[in-house]
C-alpha cells in the first residue's frame, strides 16, 4: 500500500504518460479497472457533477471485449464528483473531440470516456500492463493497478469520511468489507478523533 507522498509522486510522474488521466481518475474515484473501462459519457453528468456505474468492460477469451452489467446491486451506484474530477473529465472530453476531428470518418464513436485516439475502447489488460511499466520506469514501490482503488479508500478514510460513505462509493456490498480491508487505517483515525474531541472540550479548533 502506498503512502500519500508516494501517491502524489506517482500522479506527478505519470501525468503525461499514455494513461496519466486514467490513473488520476482512478485515485479520485476509486472505480475498478473494469468500471473505468466501461464508463460512457451518457453515464456522466458534468453539470450536476456525478456519474453512474451501470456497466463494466471485460476481455473474454474467444469473445473479445464484452460489456456487461455490474455483478452486484452495490456495484451499480452513483458517485458525486469532486471539482478536480469534473475538470479532469472536461479535459478528457475536449481532447477526445480534437481526436474525433483529427481522425475524421475513421474515428469510432463508441461513447466511452477512456478510449484510444481513434475512439476505440481500451482493453483492460493494456491499462494494467502500462501501469506496471510506469511503476518500473520510475522505481516506485510495487503496486498493482487495483492499488489505486485502495489509495482512494485510504485517502478518504484518513480525511475523516464516514466508512459507510466510503463503502458505498467503492461499491462494497457491506460496510464490514471496507472496515476489514482498511483496518490498518482505523487505529490512527480513532486516535485523531479522540484528540479532536479533547480539543473541542478545551475550546480549541
Amino acid at each position: 500500500m502506498w503512502d500519500i507522498p508516494t501517491i502524489t509522486k506517482f500522479l506527478s510522474l505519470s501525468k503525461w504518460t499514455r494513461f496519466g488521466d486514467l490513473y488520476n481518475f482512478a485515485v479520485l474515484t476509486g472505480l475498478r479497472r473494469s468500471e473505468i473501462s466501461g464508463l460512457k459519457w451518457e453515464s456522466v453528468d458534468l453539470t450536476v457533477g456525478s456519474l453512474s456505474v451501470v456497466a463494466v468492460l471485460h476481455r473474454i477469451k474467444g469473445h473479445g471485449l464484452v460489456e456487461v452489467e455490474p455483478k452486484t446491486t452495490g456495484s451499480r451506484r452513483s458517485l458525486d464528483l469532486a471539482s478536480e474530477t469534473i475538470d479532469l473529465l472536461h479535459s478528457i472530453r475536449g481532447r477526445q473531440n480534437l481526436e474525433r476531428l483529427e481522425y475524421g470518418p475513421v474515428w469510432k464513436d463508441t461513447g466511452y470516456v477512456f478510449t484510444h485516439p481513434d475512439g476505440s475502447p481500451l482493453i483492460p489488460d493494456q491499462i494494467t500492463q502500462d501501469f506496471a511499466r510506469v511503476i518500473k520506469k520510475y522505481g516506485l514501490p510495487h503496486l498493482t493497478f487495483h492499488g489505486l482503488r485502495h489509495a482512494h479508500a485510504t485517502l478518504s478514510l484518513k480525511a475523516g469520511i464516514n466508512p459507510k460513505i466510503v463503502s458505498e462509493a467503492l461499491g462494497h456490498s457491506k460496510v464490514g468489507i471496507t472496515l476489514d480491508l482498511y483496518s490498518h487505517v482505523l487505529p490512527n483515525m480513532q486516535k485523531e478523533a479522540a484528540q479532536v474531541v479533547a480539543n473541542l472540550l478545551k475550546g480549541e479548533p
